[in-house]
């Protein structure tokens, strides 16, 4: 063999360490041309002032090569340090889109091998290792946890906000009811989870599965010996196996949760420093798209604020891509989320593109399936993403709360539908977005997630896509003043674009047969390249000021952390002493004021127990669906005011500046009043239907946690009592003898605070049979799926009559009038909606 390297300078055999002089010498593929302008100005920014920099995050839009400008990072960390360099992507599917990246610019990569050992090529320096982030970020990781972990030069997180969601699942312990740890650990925390809510705790018992309970800490932290000695029993179980080495030695820093499912243990403080690998790598790289807020890596990957702060971006681009925002309700109310799914779910074999819906829940997913859509599943949905991109375009393609880590680039996604606001899939997030509904936190971690599903379909700078908003919940989160701010000025400004779309759309609607003639006919200027729609959409992205939300939200995490930290090592007094710094100084808001005097009452259990009890019932009062103290609460009773029913209702529409506000507001409210949604959210609904037809009104078992569901007080001093079972199967024939029994007991509970007043007592329940076993003790009366529906299209044709008012100036008579009119008087309401039940005589 001819030694060709005997002819060529020593100098020439050197390896390059700058990325763009790499770049030159890799066996690119044909297709791989010169750098892209972006890439070009960070791979020379980082390698001009930021190669020493210990974490650093990268911000560039989608599309615009950041795995490649990661590859070559690590490329050139390898040939200046030697040592190894590791490349973390959210996902198995995603590593597969990383190597043929690496293999279409000719960068040398190796995979963990079969066997589950690291290859001896990225352990001695010689190649980037590619892998995913349940690989690194688990107790039993062949990285190593604790002092004993591989040494790395640079790592690079890509897609960094998904890998946030996925390394906080791989901590937490999920028991399954069929394991007997779900029972045992039920059985340990059954009187506290009682006194806690007994309803809840019945409606775990009998399999309501969106029912949850947070174990209070007190009992947590006192029972902590048989909690581990339980779990240790059974630590090679596979849901505690991964997550028992981290949690062990300090189970009494976590919370945990039990549904009607399983039993969720999650630490308080993520637990990245056992990680060295990561935590001590001698560069740590996020990549983020611009639209993402990038606070969350302080808690969630243990980044400074400085970090955070001044990421290395591309300053010569405001926006890439294009994206015709929809909102097709906006349009015409009958355009609903019912129509559009009937109009683009069914399958249709001469499409030349995609059709993607994210939707937010299975439940959610159902009218698509019926229509033959095809619905992914866990198991199956990297596949069908392949089979989308081969072309596979007749089926409109669902997916289930999945909001990134996700690539449809081209004809693979044209239109996309996002189904309803997302939900949280953690029992822990769950729980925080049901206390912190108001909280700037949740609200972006929310806006986060809509921006991730926003950014499925464009996956470049020329790539186009539709895409159609619908549910109320969602359609009023985008649009209102209050929220949308929390989205990025690329966003906020295709929103913006959307909402004239839906302003010139109206004035196509008198020349068109049908409503969704209007829809179809903006998909097309999309679709088929629309010049006057190009240059519009350019036209006004132009426009773009850069602007940021502004609040202390760095600062709030920065110090959250900082408590959570010092707890951690035992020092609760700093604990406290942090929180109550948080109290003083950011938290204006009464529900986030009750969320903190939690945290606070926590870190100070370990101080005294008296305090903690006296501050969790602060915390308590500020908040209802936080935990309710050991002792302390007492119900208060709803006193029945002498006040002209139309001036309450008055007073609740006047929180809203414009009709249109009011609608959106109602659409919301009314969406959630259905059979089959999260129970937490139902009675929610309800209580806020209870306002707005101007009773007084009540929620006693969440916030005493004792009687009903729901409590209105009326006119003439009469009372409704309202027990809802909203997620009782349709298939369901009888009310069975322990919901007649919860009935009962709420029946005595009112009789007993209240005497003898009138009141209604209505049970919302598909069905209307009362099984041979059981008995109600006083009138009752059921609402069904049918009546329930009457309820809410009045409620919406009710407060559609203020379209043609000035919503603050109407007149007390005409209100009265459109209450008469929909059937939404006291009388109505006494005898519309509900009917008798009907009580079997025979097994």
């Amino acid at each position: 063999m001819v030694d060709f390297k005997k002819k060529l300078n020593k100098g020439d055999l050197d390896k390059k360490i700058n990325p763009f002089e790499i770049y030159d010498k890799l066996d690119r593929r044909s297709i791989a041309g010169p750098l892209r302008p972006a890439q070009k100005y960070i791979l020379e920014n980082w390698y001009t002032n930021h190669t020493t920099d210990s974490d650093l995050i990268i911000k560039l839009h989608t599309g615009e090569g950041k795995t490649l400008i990661g590859l070559l990072i690590l490329q050139s960390k390898l040939n200046s340090k030697k040592k190894p360099c590791l490349y973390i992507c959210p996902n198995k599917y995603l590593v597969q889109q990383v190597c043929i990246e690496a293999r279409k610019f000719g960068i040398p990569f190796c995979l963990i091998e079969s066997n589950n050992l690291l290859p001896n090529d990225f352990l001695e320096g010689n190649k980037i290792l590619i892998t995913h982030v349940q690989k690194l970020f688990n107790g039993k990781s062949i990285f190593g946890i604790n002092n004993h972990f591989i040494e790395t030069e640079c790592v690079i997180l890509d897609d960094s906000h998904a890998c946030i969601d996925s390394i906080k699942n791989s901590f937490s312990i999920k028991i399954n009811k069929e394991n007997e740890v779900y029972k045992t650990l039920v059985s340990l925390f059954e009187d506290e989870l009682r006194n806690q809510d007994e309803g809840s705790f019945l409606d775990i018992q009998n399999e309501t599965y969106d029912t949850q309970l947070l174990i209070p800490y007190w009992s947590w932290i006192e029972k902590k010996s048989e909690v581990l000695q339980l779990l240790s029993s059974r630590n090679e179980d596979k849901e505690i196996l991964f997550a028992w080495p981290i949690l062990k030695n300090s189970i009494e820093q976590c919370i945990a949760f039990i549904t009607a499912n399983e039993i969720e243990i999650t630490p308080l403080r993520v637990p990245i420093n056992n990680f060295g690998t990561f935590a001590k790598a001698g560069q740590r790289i996020l990549m983020s798209a611009t639209t993402q807020d990038d606070s969350f890596f302080i808690k969630g990957l243990g980044f400074s604020i400085n970090s955070v702060k001044n990421p290395l971006k591309f300053p010569d681009q405001v926006w890439s891509g294009e994206k015709m925002i929809l909102l097709p309700s906006l349009i015409d109310e009958e355009i609903d989320r019912e129509l559009v799914i009937n109009k683009l779910a069914p399958p249709f074999n001469k499409r030349t593109y995609g059709v993607v819906a994210l939707t937010s829940s299975f439940k959610k997913s159902e009218l698509y399936h019926q229509l033959g859509a095809n619905v992914s599943r866990p198991e199956n949905i990297f596949e069908n993403i392949i089979n989308l991109k081969n072309g596979g375009y007749e089926n409109t393609l669902v997916i289930v709360n999945r909001y990134d880590g996700i690539d449809l680039p081209d004809e693979s996604c044209r239109i996309l539908i996002i189904d309803s606001m997302p939900y949280f899939n953690s029992l822990a997030d769950k729980y925080e977005e049901q206390c912190r509904s108001t909280s700037d936190i949740i609200n972006i971690k929310i806006s986060q997630k809509i921006e991730q599903g926003l950014g499925r379909s464009v996956r470049g700078e020329k790539d186009y896509t539709v895409i159609l908003i619908i549910g109320p919940d969602l359609v009023k989160f985008i649009k209102s003043v209050r929220t949308n701010k929390y989205f990025s000025s690329q966003t906020r400004k295709q929103i913006e674009i959307g909402l004239q779309i839906s302003d010139m759309a109206i004035e196509d609607l008198e020349t068109s047969k049908n409503q969704f003639d209007v829809v179809t006919s903006l998909i097309r200027q999309s679709v088929l390249r629309d010049d006057g729609w190009k240059a519009f959409y350019k036209e006004e992205m132009d426009k773009i000021v850069e602007s940021e939300f502004k609040n202390d939200i760095y600062l709030i995490l920065q110090i959250e952390k900082e408590a959570e930290e010092a707890s951690f090592k035992g020092d609760n007094e700093t604990a406290c002493n942090k929180i109550q710094t948080l109290l003083d100084t950011y938290v204006l808001d009464e529900n986030e004021k009750g969320w903190y005097l939690q945290l606070l009452a926590r870190y100070k259990y370990w101080i005294s127990k008296t305090e903690s009890n006296k501050i969790q019932k602060s915390a308590f009062q500020s908040n209802h669906q936080l935990l309710k103290p050991k002792d302390g609460i007492y119900y208060k009773k709803i006193e029945y005011i002498n006040e002209n029913r139309v001036k309450r209702i008055k007073a609740w529409i006047d929180d809203h500046k414009s009709y249109d506000e009011l609608s959106l507001t109602v659409d919301s409210i009314v969406h959630y009043l259905s059979f089959g949604v999260d129970s937490e959210k139902f009675e929610n609904a309800l209580w806020e239907i209870g306002n707005l037809l101007g009773f007084i009104s009540q929620r006693p078992d969440k916030e005493f946690r004792k009687g009903p569901d729901n409590l209105w007080c009326g006119v003439d001093n009469k009372y409704f009592i309202f027990e809802c079972k909203n997620q009782v199967e349709d298939s369901r024939d009888e009310i069975k003898k322990n919901e007649a029994g919860q009935m009962n007991s709420h029946c005595g509970w009112f009789e007993s605070e209240y005497g003898t007043v009138p009141v209604k007592r209505i049970l919302i329940i598909p069905t209307k049979n009362v099984s041979y076993y059981a008995n109600f003790t006083h009138e009752v009366v059921i609402m069904r799926k049918g009546k329930l529906r009457d309820l809410k299209n009045n409620i919406k044709a009710f407060i559609k009559e203020f379209k043609s008012y000035k919503i603050n100036e109407i007149s007390d008579d005409k209100i009265q009038t459109f209450l008469t009119t929909h059937k939404l008087t006291i009388n109505d309401l006494e005898n519309e909606y509900n009917e008798s039940y009907f009580k079997r005589k025979v097994i």
